[in-house]
């Protein structure tokens, strides 16, 4: 009996699911055949493909198409693919789409109540006071923590050197970046650069690489994001665990510290202190002014922004250092001419990295750019509407909460705004003044009052990562490298490299040699 019930309500669910997929024939919008339940999210749900491949295959399938048709279960979301539209959504008309739609229920996973995942005036307002822990004068102010750190990855990659041994770049990486994280958010020393077994790298596995079990749960939470899933915890909860005992330990230490550090987790310590943040919200008055709001600021608010904070800063940025050191292992003739260039700012300061040295540094700059563009962090990123509303140049009505996705990598691999797109030609870019390129062709961090918090940090570490390793080494090639890299399907939030970049160091026979510490 039980069978035969099961049996019919399947059969009502498949014809339920084909009804609901004649949403964009009836719109006259191009879309793939959608399978029964799963729409066109098939290989994401069984983990065959990433989000970010999906979309990018699909970005490619309909060149003359503006926007493109996706089904998430039988959910329908819209693939912009025209740069004007994007413009319209993350910065034209901002207030119609100003949710990412990623949160989950906070209640359920307190991490959510963090900086990316909140929407509206939430969003706003913690938005507005954390902004001044990424002011340009903090950036400089932490300059010696990322001259500290580098000092640490040159000693460790002096000995990889002298060993000759193979190493994958995107540990090493991660070493660095997660104790330039600890050191600046933190205000601790987390000694990953010395230590390949160190929790703050398994913590890095436990944030990024899903489990079996998780992607079973993301699959379902895709597919049926209104079902019982959404009462669920689907993150590991040893991260928020691990985060917590971070921050109790960091605040017994400065209890009785006579001279407050100038942290991003002192910030938040003082929020918490207060109990409350205030400011203005997303809502107007009737003369159209923004309303002031005031929230509860309480040890789970601070935890979840103490996790993005972590996750943001140090994954984004490793990924881009490694693969930059990557495309410059397979361009040897990119590599030097990026090494003279260093050399030569390094010897205005004094053969000393400092914030002014790395500045100059125009070439090394342009790389980063271009490592961004080739494999962004961030392959795609959503908007929901909240409103009603219409595209413009397309005149699709958008139905409130729909989701707007726009394909990072598909439209900064497309051939129409970057030349032979493939290929890893980090000058492309000093070109933009004579042959201006859409400005949302190129948004590895976003765009829009929504765009990433830490560019310019992120930038910044990666720069100085990279010129103290490039001053010091030639990195090569190795045995086990391969030109082509492949994103690791288990990947969450962010796209990761799937077996990691196996590289060598060489010593330089002639390098600068930098005064502040450097071996």
């Amino acid at each position: 009996m039980f069978l035969a019930f099961f049996l019919i309500g399947l059969c009502i669910f498949y014809f339920y699911s084909i009804k609901k997929f004649v949403f964009f024939s009836q719109k006259s919008i191009k879309h793939d055949p959608p399978v029964p339940i799963f729409g066109n999210h098939v290989q994401v749900a069984f983990g065959r493909r990433t989000q970010t491949e999906v979309f990018n295959s699909l970005y490619k399938r309909y060149p003359s198409e503006k926007i493109v048709g996706y089904y998430k279960g039988t959910k329908p979301e819209f693939l912009v693919r025209d740069p004007e539209i994007i413009k319209h959504v993350l910065n034209t008309n901002f207030s119609e789409f100003c949710n990412r739609g990623v949160r989950r229920d906070p209640k359920v996973e307190p991490l959510m109540l963090n900086m990316f995942s909140e929407d509206g005036s939430v969003w706003k307002l913690l938005r507005h006071n954390l902004s001044p822990a990424f002011s340009g004068s903090k950036l400089k102010s932490m300059f010696p923590i990322i001259v500290s750190c580098t000092n640490k990855l040159v000693t460790v990659a002096k000995e990889l050197a002298l060993e000759g041994k193979e190493f994958d770049a995107c540990i090493l990486c991660a070493r660095f970046t997660i104790d330039l994280v600890g050191a600046s958010g933190f205000g601790i020393d987390m000694n990953t650069i010395n230590n390949e077994q160190s929790l703050f790298l398994k913590l890095r596995e436990l944030m990024f690489i899903k489990s079996n079990w998780q992607m079973f749960l993301y699959g379902i939470h895709d597919l049926f994001p209104e079902s019982f899933i959404k009462k669920i915890h689907i993150s590991r909860p040893q991260v928020r665990l691990i985060i917590k005992q971070i921050l109790d330990s960091v605040r017994s230490q400065r209890t009785n510290d006579t001279n407050p550090r100038n942290d991003f987790i002192n910030l938040l310590l003082e929020l918490g202190k207060v109990g409350k943040i205030s400011g203005e919200s997303l809502e107007t008055d009737a003369n159209g002014k923004y309303k002031e709001m005031e929230m509860d600021f309480n040890d789970d608010h601070i935890i979840a922004q103490l996790f993005i904070f972590f996750m943001a800063g140090f994954e984004t940025s490793s990924t881009t250092m490694s693969y930059a050191m990557h495309k410059l292992a397979f361009h040897p003739e990119i590599q030097q001419e990026v090494q003279r260039e260093i050399d030569k700012s390094l010897a205005k300061h004094n053969n000393k990295l400092c914030y002014e040295s790395v500045s100059e540094m125009v070439l090394l700059e342009l790389i980063v750019k271009e490592c961004l563009r080739l494999f962004p962090p961030a392959g795609y990123t959503s908007r929901i509407s909240s409103n009603d509303c219409v595209l413009p140049d397309v005149n699709v009505e958008i139905k409130k909460g729909t989701k707007i996705i726009i394909p990072i990598q598909g439209i900064q691999l497309d051939p129409v705004y970057f030349e032979n797109p493939e290929q890893f030609n980090p000058k492309r870019f000093l070109h933009e003044t004579l042959q201006p390129r859409h400005k949302y062709a190129y948004i590895p961090f976003g765009e829009g009052p929504r765009k990433c918090i830490g560019a310019r940090l992120g930038t910044l570490e990666t720069m100085a990562g990279l010129a103290a390793v490039l001053n010091k080494f030639d990195i090569k090639t190795s045995p086990s490298s391969t030109r082509n890299i492949h994103p690791n399907r288990a990947a969450y939030l962010i796209q990761f490299i799937d077996g990691g970049l196996p590289l060598r160091l060489t010593l330089r026979e002639k390098s600068s040699v930098i005064s502040n510490g450097f071996p």
